[in-house]
């Protein structure tokens, strides 16, 4: 249904897409791997990185995929998770040649 104050498509962007975060790390852990991420994102970039936050994708798999700054490329993020999750899915089915 339009929104009739914005209108059609005036924000055609999924809301997933536009959120700060996808989830919360849980478990102490978590506290400390982020810590530990952030101090070397800001030796590494600076203290802007306190204002423009960090990225660390994780596969369901509990793989980290990806580390940055700043906002979450999103689309590309999932274009980039859909190909590893296909190059893993294959299987090499040479033994049936021979």
């Amino acid at each position: 249904k339009p929104d009739g104050q914005k209108g059609f498509g005036s924000n055609s962007r999924p809301t997933w897409e536009m959120q700060p975060y996808v989830a919360q790390p849980a478990g102490e852990e978590w506290d400390e791997y982020v810590q530990s991420e952030l101090n070397d994102a800001i030796a590494q970039n600076g203290e802007k990185v306190k204002e423009e936050g960090i990225a660390i994708i994780v596969a369901n798999t509990g793989e980290i995929i990806r580390r940055g700054v700043g906002k979450v490329p999103f689309r590309q993020i999932v274009e980039e998770l859909e190909q590893k999750t296909k190059e893993e899915d294959m299987l090499d089915l040479g033994f049936l040649q021979g």
